[in-house]
């Protein structure tokens, strides 16, 4: 077997640097405060003492990690599930997206499988208040909740797809130009009590094929098999990094991700909310039998069914594998594959027969070194909270 490659080393930001961290319930106002502000400094540079003050209080904040700073038009972010008493769930990811919104000067574009996170839903309610145009779509199954109901109460227009398989995307467009996407529901639970991953881009052509799929959902009410195959851009190249992109059950994704898999020459590493894709697990354990090292995580609920690739991957002794189950109370949410620590699969996507023909869902292919060390750091840690079988 090919030795592994080493872990590559993070590339600082053009110009000002952002800082990509793990924000848990005891995140610092001043950390949201901050961050915040680099975003509407757009390209100015931070003094050295503004940076210095981030810096400590990141140091300072617990249990906190900070992940490699990214460049300047993508930020990667994790959750750091303590799970703490409704009260104390301050200062995570949904007041640092809801910070982000209320820079909106056009429009909101939202779709989103479940949605109660306060913070969010009310920077909605005021953009919506203030005259910026909200779109929202959320699945038939959470169209209900209090949440919902108050954003209609104050006059945002809430779609639900009204059929059986789910409207499972989640995601945001700010002004047809910042992006967030990722495993992360925009709910309590999913920022203070599971493994989330979000990703924040400023990218108008990224965003663009988003922008696309909301108004088939939004304007049109087609969602799953209904929905056409027209994503803009499903291939781009983002400041010299290639990234795909694309949306289910319009376009079969199975076939995508395992073509991926089995393109690894040294390691696969994945965490697996769910994962019962005979295309992708063949894939990949046809690379084990190639030599190449493959670990990965599986929620543990669900991951005693009979179809799950855990019962496959792990029950038999099989060369080069090595698979685990989550231990958290929370839930491991993420649904990531890292390819030779170089190429990243991420997005709203499980690895199911679903999530391929039925859900409305979405990817994203990054191959950058430096995109994929974040995602990494966060496997190892995960990797480490788990036990051998």
């Amino acid at each position: 077997m090919s030795q592994l490659p080493p872990a590559p080393e993070p590339r600082p930001a053009p110009g000002h640097q952002r800082v990509a961290a793990r924000l848990g319930a005891s995140g610092a106002v001043l950390v949201i405060i901050l961050l915040a502000a680099s975003f509407m400094l757009g390209g100015s540079d931070w003094g050295p003492s503004l940076q210095e003050l981030v810096d400590r209080l990141l140091a300072a904040e617990q249990p906190a990690q900070s992940v490699p700073v990214s460049p300047h038009w993508y930020d990667v972010y994790f959750t750091d599930p303590s799970c703490p008493p409704e009260e104390q769930r301050v200062g995570g990811l949904d007041s640092l997206i809801a910070q982000d919104l209320l820079q909106a000067k056009t429009q909101v574009d939202i779709a989103a499988y479940d949605l109660d996170a306060e913070p969010i839903v009310n920077a909605l309610i005021d953009l919506e208040e203030g005259g910026v145009i909200v779109r929202a779509v959320t699945d038939e199954d959470n169209g209900d909740l209090s949440s919902i109901r108050r954003m209609r109460r104050h006059g945002i227009s809430v779609v639900e797809d009204k059929r059986r398989g789910l409207m499972h995307d989640k995601f945001i467009v700010i002004d047809g130009r910042i992006l967030w996407t990722g495993s992360l529901n925009f709910t309590s639970n999913g920022v203070y009590c599971n493994n989330n991953n979000i990703v924040r881009f400023d990218a108008p052509e990224l965003a663009a094929n988003y922008l696309a799929e909301i108004s088939e959902m939004y304007d049109q009410h087609l969602f799953g098999p209904d929905s056409p195959d027209n994503t803009p851009q499903p291939e781009l190249v983002l400041h010299g990094v290639k990234l795909f992109n694309d949306f289910a059950p319009e376009r079969r994704l199975v076939p995508i991700v395992a073509r991926t898999v089995a393109s690894a020459e040294n390691e696969i590493l994945f965490l697996a909310f769910a994962f019962t894709s005979k295309e992708i697990g063949e894939a990949m354990l046809g690379r084990a039998d190639a030599g190449v090292s493959v670990r990965g995580v599986f929620e543990t609920m669900g991951s005693e069914n009979e179809f799950s690739y855990y019962t496959i991957a792990g029950r038999q002794d099989l060369p080069n594998v090595d698979v685990r189950q989550d231990p958290s109370v929370g839930l491991m949410h993420h649904k990531v594959l890292i390819i030779d620590r170089s190429t990243v699969v991420f997005g709203s996507f499980n690895f199911t027969d679903s999530a391929n023909r039925k859900n409305d869902e979405n990817i994203i292919i990054v191959h950058d070194p430096a995109f994929a060390a974040p995602f990494v750091q966060e496997f190892e840690r995960i990797w480490q909270q788990t036990q051998p079988r």
